[in-house]
């Protein structure tokens, strides 16, 4: 049984993910998406040169499950909903796919599936979750890079750590020890 108030979200160790794709393709089975639609895509960062040194970094884009989620304020149907536990969720049903939603989403994580022709995002697979169970993409995530947990004990446990600040660049977040 899920906690109504806390807040649950994908979490991630950019320093983890390999680039393996494994969370794509579960995901991908998981929800039978037709091919071209992808509820989480890993993002290919660099290489970039930094203190002389190449890094290149691989990101997984999923809905990031706002706070206050831009694509919920503009759709015209009300077909996206929030749940008290934080997951955003699409009705495919109401949705007319006037594609709205995915205009207003900051990270493009939006998708439009033709075949329906409606918009969909991740759903932290949420009957998954209802049962007690793992998001598939952290399921069969061979690196532990992704996580699923409470977003406020994973910032703590980061504060304890040393970790002080969450450097966003352009494309990804990257943690500074300090």
């Amino acid at each position: 049984m899920r906690d109504k108030n806390i807040k649950k979200s994908l979490l991630l160790n950019i320093d983890l993910c390999v680039g393996c794709f494994a969370c794509e393709v579960a995901c991908k089975q998981e929800h039978n998406l037709p091919v071209g639609i992808r509820w989480i895509k890993v993002v290919k960062v660099g290489p970039k040169k930094v203190s002389g040194k190449l890094f290149m970094h691989f990101v997984p884009v999923h809905c990031r499950h706002c706070g206050k989620p831009p694509c919920l304020g503009v759709c015209p149907v009300g077909a996206i909903s929030k749940r008290s536990d934080g997951v955003v969720l699409f009705n495919e049903e109401l949705c007319i796919g006037c594609k709205m939603c995915m205009e207003a989403c900051p990270f493009g994580a939006l998708q439009y599936n033709p075949e329906k022709e409606v918009a969909e995002a991740c759903n932290l697979c949420v009957g998954r979750v209802d049962k007690g169970l793992e998001p598939i993409c952290v399921q069969n995530c061979p690196t532990g890079a992704l996580r699923f947990g409470d977003t406020t004990d994973y910032v703590l446990q980061k504060q304890k750590r040393g970790v002080k600040n969450f450097i966003e660049h352009d494309e990804f977040i990257k943690e500074k020890e300090v």
